[in-house]
């Protein structure tokens, strides 16, 4: 299914060290002898995401996300495992040629796509620089204030008016026109099997992933020829709402101001790293995505957002604010001078000027209130009305009543109305709760709250037919139900067990095997622990059993994959002590159980049997049960049913 050796992937694995691959996407800080840090995957305040080096793994114990690294870069980056191993591979200087056919192919695919870009790329810039035709172009960066240093950092180009100069170039240098088509480069003609180029007469600025390999391209007319921009088409390189105008420039720069600063435009973003900002990225002219908000979370905590002064311009910051809030992000809403965009900002005024309209960003609250009061005309009674109204709605979304409180007070006094009939309004917006919905949490922290992670059921204990039914349950129900959480919690400490040392492998594998586990996923988990064990060359019980990340690598099943790395990582503080106890009690807990499930068999088997004809099975079945009972009173406290 991988399409890759196991040779190659532990060699990738060996130079892939969990805690660096993830901190250039998470801000881990050590805890002992893990890391942790806020979860990139969903929205939380207190960090419950853990990374372990000594296992190579990572887990969330908010949202249950977890695995290795390859499973890491598969979900940050939304690729499939092929793509996430390359990606390694390339971060680590490895070569890798294997895979099956479908996989090369695609890998074919993908990198022929990459190269048509790259060579479109180089295009450009030469003709920028070297063509007659491009004057134009160079004395509109001219005009614009770029220096010849930042136009190459961004590798501005120019496309030329002709139909099909790129297509000219491109073929004559082995590119393949069906490679040009789904790069979305060039446009079929109407000619069975013409084409000309998608760009013609435009600055061009390519558009980057984040390791900058150039996956799309922007065009900007200069003249008055419609559409003024135009973006290359969504390929399988380029996704519009998914990338960041400039982040593979930025990402090191936002990782050390803690904030990202978003703007709309290519020249707003390329202004800006000029004059030393060089934590801007520009969100592609479109509204921010949340796929866009959840890449910027993995940077930094804050953002700015620093959008043009004008009434789109605050429309599109209002929509932005709400979803960066909505993935955890501190947000803070630049107010730029009337009529001005940040590149203007900056050739008017340059650094100073644009440092001060980041200095004085408001928090997400204050923005809000800000627009609800700015709104209305605060010069009549009717007009004061309506900037209040508005101002309790956004009042009414503050959790925090000290907050709410403060918040209230300000806003009252701006408008000048009585505080505490402010306050009323406040308060019964609050308890009516319609307010809350689809609203922005304080202090820039808002948005929806995280959905709890799903969880699979545990498996259903023997005779609990009612699982899941509405009906009230019974004691014993309920003492069998804890009595089933309280297995299960043991079935995981021995897992984990399993996987830290030989001698206790061998004494779970010699009572229970890997099918006495009573959750499937368990089963399997031991399989993959006991198979990994009986491939590495070593005699006797002592040292580790397996390499965690090893056996995750095993497994099929991605949620299986994320459910074995929150077992091998463990909750803070559980299951320390002495390996070898442990699991001797764990194992009692599953010979407890065993016990009491025959038991309860037999009881159901005894009901069963009413005619004289049934009486030598009654006795035999009798005089065992009364010989369980007796060992169960014997070795084992009673079980109270709350695990």
């Amino acid at each position: 299914m991988r399409g890759y050796s196991e040779d190659i992937l532990s060699e990738v694995r060996a130079k892939s060290d969990i805690v660096e691959v993830i901190s250039g996407y998470v801000a881990l800080k050590q805890a002992g002898r893990t890391y942790k840090g806020l979860c990139p995957f969903h929205t939380e305040k207190t960090p419950s995401f853990v990374v372990s080096p000594e296992k190579q793994l990572f887990h969330c114990f908010g949202c249950g996300a977890g695995g290795d690294v390859f499973s890491f870069v598969m979900k940050v980056e939304n690729v499939g495992f092929g793509e996430a191993v390359r990606i390694l591979a390339d971060r680590a200087g490895i070569a890798i040629e294997e895979g099956s056919q479908e996989t090369r192919e695609a890998r074919e695919r993908l990198r022929a796509l990459y190269e048509a870009n790259e060579a479109a790329c180089e295009y450009f810039q030469r003709v920028l620089a070297e063509s007659p035709e491009a004057q134009i172009a160079r004395a509109y960066l001219k005009r614009r204030g770029l220096v010849d240093e930042i136009v190459g950092k961004f590798r501005l180009g120019y496309a030329l008016p002709s139909w099909d100069a790129l297509l000219k170039a491109l073929t004559k240098n082995k590119v393949p026109k069906e490679v040009l088509l789904e790069a979305g480069l060039v446009i079929p003609g109407k000619d069975p099997g013409s084409c000309y180029d998608r760009f013609r007469a435009r600055l061009m600025f390519p558009i980057c992933d984040s390791s900058g390999r150039v996956i799309g391209f922007g065009g900007r007319v200069l003249d008055d020829s419609v559409p003024k921009y135009l973006n290359s088409p969504e390929t399988a390189l380029f996704k519009k709402g998914r990338n960041l105008y400039g982040l593979h420039l930025a990402k090191d720069a936002i990782r050390k101001e803690s904030a990202a600063v978003i703007v709309e435009g290519y020249m707003d973003a390329i202004a800006a790293h000029q004059h030393g900002f060089g934590h801007v990225v520009a969100s592609l002219g479109t509204a921010l995505t949340e796929e866009q908000a959840r890449t910027l979370r993995r940077y930094a905590p804050g953002v700015v957002i620093a959008y043009d002064a004008d009434a789109a311009g605050a429309t599109a910051t209002v929509r932005g604010m709400e979803i960066l809030a909505g993935v955890g992000l501190i947000v803070r809403v630049a107010s730029l001078p009337e009529g001005e965009d940040p590149d203007a900002t900056l050739r008017r005024g340059g650094a100073e000027a644009f440092a001060r309209v980041l200095g004085d960003a408001k928090p997400l609250i204050d923005y809000k209130l800000h627009l609800a009061v700015s709104s209305c005309d605060g010069s009549t009674v009717e007009g004061r009305v309506n900037a209040a109204r508005e101002a309790a709605r956004v009042l009414a979304t503050i959790e925090s009543a000290v907050e709410r409180s403060e918040y209230t007070r300000k806003v009252a006094s701006e408008l000048e109305i009585d505080p505490d009939a402010l306050s009323k309004d406040v308060e019964a917006l609050v308890h009516a709760g319609g307010a809350r919905t689809g609203q922005s949490r304080p202090g820039g922290r808002g948005g929806r709250r995280p959905k709890a992670p799903a969880r699979l059921g545990a498996p259903r204990a023997p005779g609990d037919r009612n699982a899941g039914s509405r009906h009230t349950k019974s004691e014993d129900d309920i003492g069998r139900s804890g009595e089933m959480m309280k297995v299960l919690e043991a079935e995981k400490i021995l897992l984990r067990l399993m996987a830290e040392s030989r001698k206790v492998q061998t004494i779970v594998l010699s009572e229970v095997g890997t099918d006495g586990f009573h959750d499937p996923r368990h089963r399997e988990i031991a399989r993959a622990v006991a198979a990994q064990t009986a491939d590495t060359d070593m005699e006797g019980d002592e040292g580790p059993a397996a390499e965690p990340s090893k056996v995750i690598g095993a497994l099929d099943d991605e949620e299986t994959r994320r459910y074995a790395a929150g077992i091998f990582l463990g909750q803070a503080g559980e299951g320390q002590g002495d390996p070898a106890k442990m699991a001797h009690d764990c194992l009692g807990v599953l010979r407890e159980h065993s016990l009491r499930d025959r038991i309860r068999e037999i009881e159901r088997e005894l009901a069963s049997l009413g005619n004289a004809g049934e009486m030598e099975r009654s006795r035999d079945l009798l005089a065992e049960l009364w010989s369980l009972r007796a060992r169960l009173s014997r070795e084992f406290q009673p079980f109270s049913g709350t695990g």
